[in-house]
């Protein structure tokens, strides 16, 4: 297929694979000159690629090494190319030691392979085709190239092994056909940002492989060609690599930060929200009942006598207790925007979104009866022969200048209020 293409667009496939390849690469003219370097070369030796362009290569090069690339290069311009590849040493701006693999041609007409810092000798630009074609070839990257639409004109003989087609199995189909159906919203379509800017952005997708199963890729791309042109077009140049294994990691982690963001958010005895995501729960439902001017309504609930039961029972029917009591409060609140959390002690809040007082104060009666119904005997208890709890109830439409505090404050005042009209009750704050 690459065959039939003009030797301009052969061309611009070779060099803009070479452009955007991370494999750093330099081509040396017999003059001692730096006669092309890509950006990744540049970067990796840390020099800007300007500055390169047209630079002496000899004060990168170690002292050691350069004997030997003289050599070779006088051998390329008597006509008796052949030395085997060998490795030289490029040194940073910083002065640390680079490896990189210098080649001479093996045939008259010069041409070389990559490496990790790849160096080929040229003795003109005559061979860059050559070499461009041969970097695509033993890429482990995918380089492929695309017309607007996304149909694919070319593509390495690497989707062989990363993909498992013949690159002619792909050849005129559209690359969106094998992404993952979840994946296309994430990536824009070809004809609409491309047109406005050269470069792609560097994106990562799933693609289908032969076997039906999927593989994460990274890509990023480069527009070629002159958008007037009335004859191909533009067309664009990717590079894609295999990500998956990354993609796996970095999933493991976002699983493992979750779990770690549940566990710091929950209060291990109870299993209901701590106080710490309570503080950031109830700021958040404060902002956004503000901005839509609706009520938000908080309920304490502090178990009665809790002290004289540690006190007759232990600590470890304490806790035993306090768990009972938080499952009582889970069936009382069941709507999915409401909060339980422990407060503190034996002290819960719990925040309802968009409730007004009257359907707070029916919640809170009806936590207050759930925990009366669990029958737990309190024999330290001045008010029943079983647990008992006292609640107070708030609600606000909250207003710029009022603090969030206000709310908690008053459903405390409520609370105290329950406790001093004979506990086991559930009051709301009346601020007459």
């Amino acid at each position: 297929m690459v065959d039939q293409w003009t030797d301009a667009e052969q061309t611009q496939l070779y060099f803009s694979a070479f452009r955007l390849s991370t494999n750093g690469m330099a081509f040396f003219s017999e003059e001692g000159l730096f006669l092309r370097v890509n950006p990744a070369f540049g970067k990796q030796i840390g020099y800007p690629e300007e500055a390169l362009n047209g630079m002496p290569w000899e004060p990168v090069i170690h002292p050691d090494d350069r004997k030997q690339i003289h050599s070779i290069m006088k051998d390329l311009v008597d006509g008796t190319p052949g030395a085997q590849p060998f490795e030289a040493r490029l040194i940073r701006s910083d002065g640390t030691l680079v490896p990189c693999s210098v080649t001479a041609p093996v045939v008259p007409r010069p041409h070389g392979s990559p490496a990790s810092l790849f160096v080929q000798i040229l003795e003109s630009d005559a061979g860059s085709d050559s070499l461009y074609r041969t970097l695509i070839e033993q890429s482990t990257d995918v380089v492929s190239m695309h017309d607007l639409s996304g149909r694919i004109l070319y593509i390495s003989p690497s989707c062989r092994v990363l993909l498992g087609y013949e690159p002619k199995e792909l050849i005129g189909i559209s690359a969106y056909d094998l992404f993952h159906p979840e994946d296309l919203t994430k990536i824009p379509g070809i004809t609409s940002p491309m047109e406005t800017a050269p470069n792609l952005p560097l994106s990562s997708y799933r693609i289908r492989t032969k076997n039906g199963g999927y593989v994460w890729f990274e890509t990023s791309g480069r527009i070629t060609g002159d958008e007037h042109d009335s004859g191909n077009g533009q067309t664009v140049i990717c590079i894609s690599r295999d990500i998956s294994s990354r993609k796996q990691t970095e999933q493991q982690l976002m699983k493992t930060n979750e779990l770690l963001q549940k566990i710091s958010s929950i209060d291990a005895l109870t299993g209901l929200a701590n106080r710490r995501f309570f503080d950031e729960r109830f700021a958040k439902e404060w902002r956004h009942a503000m901005r839509f001017s609706t009520p938000l309504s908080v309920i304490l609930l502090d178990i009665d006598y809790f002290k004289r039961y540690n006190d007759t029972y232990g600590h470890h029917d304490g806790d035993a207790c306090l768990q009972y009591v938080a499952e009582a409060m889970r069936r009382a609140a069941k709507r999915p925007g409401d909060m339980t959390a422990r407060y503190g002690g034996e002290e819960f809040v719990i925040v309802l979104p968009v409730t007004d007082g009257r359907g707070a104060l029916y919640v809170a009666e009806r936590m207050r009866s759930e925990v009366e119904l669990l029958r737990i005997p309190h024999r330290g208890s001045a008010v029943s022969s079983f647990v008992t709890a006292s609640l107070g109830v708030a609600t606000m439409i909250p207003v710029r200048d009022v603090s969030p505090r206000e709310l908690i404050i008053r459903a405390d005042k409520a609370l105290y209020r329950a406790k001093q009209e004979g506990r086991n009750r559930a009051i709301a704050y009346d601020d007459e």
